[in-house]
């Protein structure tokens, strides 16, 4: 189980129950330096917090990742080859570049990446793999470089604090919990993975998203995710119950789907594994994403990928 956290309440007595339990690795979010993480998460002393937080995990040996939501204000930043140097020598064991996402009662769209940021991403992680001994986690792209929807294909799903089934951590919708159905008996009970590929609302998120982009519907077609959501009656599982307005304010732009600009993994290991063990898995065969994308709704022109070293 993967924990997404920002680290504040891992102590050191928690980092050794996490160590304990064996099957749960926390993925510890740093949004930048102290100046950047307090203005992003809204209060003073965020970034010593979370790096006391990664420190006590790693003290007690536990399978610790850092990730990041990448912006205009951060990439330059974190997005170095100075910042992933930290990671390996504080005994970090991977990393995850992610792209910040405009959700949330106070979303900043000023902050998105453009898409030739979003490009400089894929292609510096494509470099640190081939030279860092750090694993550096890519959800979006399969071993050839053409992007992908972990939720759209199956491979995964998001549980919220409160046990909802969601299609991801941004998606924060819901129309099926991790608990049982107080009014259906006990032998008739369904199991986390039936309630995952039965749930009508998950499987018409996945049909929608194939069908619509080979990147992020949040970002790139709110409008439709919206219409899914009242269609299903899905509930908002945000303590601020506020999550369809937000995502009904959300205007289409660009992810991680830029067609004709794919970078593949230069590392054979890398390769090998989104091959057998991590791709579209078909999904998206039959479907032409060129109207319904934010490319082609946008009517964007070509993002041009100039082959020269990734900034250090």
């Amino acid at each position: 189980f993967q924990v997404f956290t920002n680290g504040h309440f891992i102590t050191s007595e928690v980092a050794a129950e996490l160590r304990r339990l064996g099957n749960v690795t926390p993925l510890i979010s740093v949004e930048g330096t102290e100046i950047i993480s307090d203005e992003r998460r809204g209060r003073g002393n965020v970034l010593s917090q979370t790096m006391q937080g990664i420190q006590n995990c790693l003290d007690n040996k536990v399978f610790t990742g850092v990730c990041t939501s990448l912006c205009r204000t951060n990439i330059d930043d974190l997005l170095t080859d100075k910042w992933v140097d930290r990671l390996i020598e504080m005994g970090v064991l991977y990393t995850w570049f992610h792209v910040y996402r405009p959700m949330g009662p106070d979303a900043c769209p000023d902050l998105c990446l453009t898409p030739e940021q979003q490009v400089r991403v894929r292609k510096f992680v494509v470099e640190t793999r081939a030279r860092k001994p750090i694993a550096v986690i890519d959800a979006y792209h399969d071993g050839a470089g053409k992007a992908l929807c972990p939720a759209a294909t199956g491979i995964s799903h998001h549980i919220n604090p409160w046990g909802g089934i969601e299609p991801c951590p941004i998606i924060q919708f819901a129309s099926e919990s991790i608990y049982d159905d107080p009014d259906v008996p006990d032998g008739q009970q369904r199991t986390l993975g039936e309630k995952m590929v039965q749930s009508e609302f998950l499987s018409d998120f996945r049909q929608l998203a194939q069908q619509t982009t080979r990147g992020c519907i949040v970002l790139e077609r709110p409008d439709l995710l919206k219409n899914l959501v009242v269609k299903h009656g899905s509930q908002d599982t945000t303590a601020r119950q506020t999550a369809l307005s937000e995502l009904e304010k959300m205007e289409v732009r660009t992810s991680q789907y830029h067609p004709g600009q794919e970078i593949p993994e230069k590392s054979w290991a890398y390769r090998l594994v989104k091959k057998f063990f991590y791709n579209d898995f078909g999904v998206y065969d039959g479907h032409d994403h060129g109207a319904t994308s934010a490319p082609g709704v946008l009517e964007l022109p070509t993002v041009v990928v100039e082959d020269e070293p990734v900034s250090v």
